[in-house]
């Protein structure tokens, strides 16, 4: 059976930070998404999916804490786990020159595959330092900040003690994700010894790939992504949001449009009829590293689909900017 893992990236704003927000300031938008007409973001998020009975999982940035301190980052995880909901590893490194002592020698990068082996090595045993420290279980799976990724990564992973990565993003793949494979992945498989868990995709036109991502795609393609990742015997579907992604661009009240989306997904993976199971990386512990890799071809939507999901997103970016 299919396991779909709902992903929210969650974190705080780095250009809230150098803008001059204050570390509560910025988590209360940028994660928790409390804006002038509600609160929309992890809270909501992770009490909706609960409430139909469906797992999710939390990619947690952690190296802010050496920015902001562990206390935001404390709020941030215990919210998630009083949900009943699992916190993995997020990295972004565009954090690192506010760090107050250096741990890469003055090396900078805006995707941690910028980095060295070594360094990626220091910068991943730091943020699982500070994720435990903050109250989370020792983590199993990682994304990187911008699916900025490579194989160093997965190495390091490997090393460390995780045996999961969801970095690999193919629309995005050659900058910023530089995981490299023998072929494109739409299911999940094992990389340098890690098992590489993709995000997943379908064409929406001719040489197009799409992303499953909440905010671009409608929920008509959600389905489509989950049915007939099912229907190819994948073994995941990955589906990736953001604590920020039911707002509208400026980040000052909800986008109407995102949140039935976000709220028809539960629904979709609720009813029970997809022959699919709201999962975590958990749950994947079941699933043989040497299982047959489901259908290798693209998902495809169609014209129709995709023009009614443009027309929405005009809307929506209209009436909610």
């Amino acid at each position: 059976m299919t396991s779909v893992l709902v992903t929210i990236d969650t974190e705080l704003s780095l250009a809230a930070h150098q803008a001059g927000s204050t570390p509560a300031d910025n988590m209360n938008r940028s994660v928790f998404g409390r804006v002038s007409d509600g609160e929309w973001g992890v809270a909501y998020q992770s009490e909706k999916l609960a409430s139909h009975g469906l797992k999710a999982v939390f990619f947690v940035e952690s190296l802010c804490a050496d920015v902001v301190g562990l206390d935001v980052l404390k709020r941030i995880i215990e919210s998630i786990l009083s949900a009943g909901h699992s916190v993995e590893l997020h990295v972004h490194t565009e954090w690192l020159p506010w760090f107050p002592r250096d741990p890469v020698d003055g090396a900078r990068g805006r995707c941690i595959a910028d980095f060295t082996y070594d360094h990626q090595l220091r910068l991943i045993e730091r943020a699982i330092d500070n994720i435990v420290k903050a109250g989370a279980p020792s983590p199993i799976a990682f994304r990187a900040g911008n699916y900025g990724a490579n194989n160093d990564t997965l190495r390091a992973l490997g090393r460390l003690g995780l045996k999961y990565d969801s970095s690999y993003n193919l629309p995005y793949l050659g900058l910023p994700c530089q995981i490299s494979a023998d072929r494109p992945l739409f299911d999940a498989c094992q990389i340098e010894g890690t098992t590489e868990v993709p995000i997943s995709c379908f064409l929406d036109y001719s040489n197009h790939f799409r992303p499953a991502q909440i905010c671009a795609i409608s929920a008509s393609e959600m389905r489509l992504v989950i049915e007939r990742s099912a229907a190819h015997s994948r073994k995941t579907a990955v589906i990736v949001g953001h604590g920020f992604e039911l707002l509208n661009r400026s980040r000052t009240r909800a986008n109407r449009f995102l949140v039935r989306r976000f709220d028809r997904l539960c629904q979709i993976l609720a009813d029970g009829q997809l022959g699919v199971i709201s999962s975590d990386f958990l749950d994947l512990r079941n699933i043989s590293d040497h299982e047959k890799v489901g259908h290798n071809m693209p998902l495809s939507s169609n014209l129709t689909r995709t023009t009614s999901r443009m027309i929405q997103q005009a809307l929506a970016a209209l009436i909610y900017r």
